[in-house]
């Protein structure tokens, strides 16, 4: 069986299409649920602490399945890999939008976590059976969909909640899947595997194991607390299983995620995925907070979740639209310079916020900065894996890149959470404005933190 196709199969415009097409509804399909929650907690009865982790378990699935399903795609068809995430994703909406009690629920969402595989899959598809300026634009608009798709849903859910049930926040968007699934089906190729290796199982646990525990103790964090036993012995084991996950991998002769391809490339890449999840994740926090609050506590708008939802709208724009030209600016400027400048529209995007205590238009200015920031970084970090790893390591490295990301959101999300519930205007719960300047504080010493790591990106992987 040969280990890779030496003229590969090509596929077109509309092939492409499909695949996008598929990652943005997936998107929306997730995004649309945050505002139902309370409409979702009611039809399943279900507890506050419940529905809570119901939400949780997308998260924590995908930073588990994640690693396991690049490295399948390594060593199998790539469009049947696609196409069996497809799968466990239906399964799994039609669980959730059935679901009469939180138990099933929990399970059809969790089965929903496996589709953040369709990023890293579509993108090696496309690595696989495109030429490279090609496969670049294509990596930008996948990337930038999937940006745009979580503002769209937060949009949509809205309208649709005020003439359906929430259940039809599954149904509409199945639909919708199931058919760009059926032309996706009919248009991608089959690809022969990229590599003749196995699947590293022992790997694969112990780092599912380190991710699940490393997530569950941040999440759980501002409950048990930072200081108590139960987080500090939860994310010491979360450690011991990832330095020994990395024992393994370089000792295994088919690694998970094999740590002598890409050297310092991968790790500056996984940097600036971390700063876009942990940036993404806490303006999304943060600034629906600062539109609904009163001005009499100092700061705010006085404003609804619709006035919110709009003032996201551009992160999500300017996302798409960056992400699809960053092939182009990188011709114009080359790829450390591009990959070092991505990181300062965050800067000033977290500056501005420190502003935007009572515009509308700073706040949407900071939107857009994040938008520019974020979509430019992370298909430049997605470009330059494919340009720094074998052809055969090309998806696996970017589904852990992925992670990463996934990782920097959560950490993001929690930090954020912790230090805004710590200092509360008296008689409110709402956080005092000393507590958003430290969370931008904070997003501000993380973003220039990935800018300096990325001038350290080898001129090698930069020029090739």
């Amino acid at each position: 069986m040969p280990t890779s196709v030496e003229a590969p199969a090509r596929t077109g415009p509309a092939a492409t299409a499909a695949l996008c097409g598929v990652v943005l509804i997936y998107t929306v399909l997730e995004s649309m649920l945050a505002p139902a929650l309370p409409l979702i907690q009611a039809g399943v009865d279900a507890s506050a602490a419940s529905i809570a982790w119901v939400f949780t378990g997308p998260g924590l699935a995908a930073a588990v399945c994640t690693p396991l399903i690049s490295r399948l795609a390594d060593v199998h068809d790539k469009k049947k890999v696609f196409f069996g995430v497809l799968a466990v994703v239906v399964a799994g909406v039609v669980l959730a939008g059935a679901a009469t009690s939180v138990l099933v629920l929990a399970v059809g969402q969790t089965l929903q976590g496996a589709g953040l595989g369709f990023v890293p899959l579509a993108l090696g598809i496309l690595r696989d059976s495109q030429d490279q300026a090609t496969a670049r634009n294509g990596n930008g608009l996948v990337i930038g969909l999937s940006g745009f798709g979580v503002v769209a849903g937060l949009l949509l859910a809205g309208p649709l909640l005020t003439v359906l049930p929430y259940r039809w926040l599954y149904w509409i968007p199945l639909a919708v899947l199931l058919l760009i699934g059926a032309v996706a089906f009919r248009l991608l190729p089959a690809m022969a595997p990229a590599d003749r290796g196995s699947v590293d199982w022992a790997g694969a646990g112990l780092l599912g194991t380190g991710l699940l525990a490393l997530l569950i103790g941040v999440t759980m964090a501002p409950t048990w607390g930072w200081g108590s036993v139960a987080f500090l012995a939860l994310e010491a084991g979360a450690v011991a299983c990832l330095v020994l996950f990395v024992v393994v991998e370089r000792r295994v002769d088919q690694p998970l995620v094999d740590f002598r391809v890409g050297g310092r490339a991968v790790l500056v890449t996984c940097g600036v995925a971390f700063t876009v999840g942990w940036s993404t994740v806490t303006t999304s926090l943060t600034m629906p907070t600062i539109v609904a609050a009163p001005p009499a506590v100092g700061y705010g708008l006085g404003s609804d979740a619709a006035t919110a939802g709009l003032l996201l709208v551009p992160l999500g724009v300017v996302a798409m639209v960056a992400a699809s030209l960053t092939g182009r600016l990188e011709r114009i400027v080359g790829s450390r310079p591009l990959m070092v400048l991505s990181c300062l529209p965050i800067v000033a995007a977290v500056a501005a916020m420190f502003a935007g205590r009572h515009d509308a238009w700073v706040l949407a200015l900071s939107s857009g900065l994040m938008g520019l920031g974020t979509g430019i970084g992370l298909t430049q970090a997605m470009n330059v894996v494919a340009e720094s790893v074998p052809a055969r390591r090309v998806t696996s490295v970017s589904g852990l890149v992925l992670v990463i990301r996934a990782v920097g959101g959560t950490l993001g999300a929690q930090v954020a959470g912790s230090l805004l519930g710590s200092d509360t205007v008296a008689g409110t719960p709402l956080p005092t404005w000393p507590a958003f300047s430290l969370v931008f504080l904070v997003g501000t010493v993380v973003a220039i933190a990935a800018a300096a790591t990325a001038f350290t990106l080898p001129r090698h992987a930069a020029s090739r």
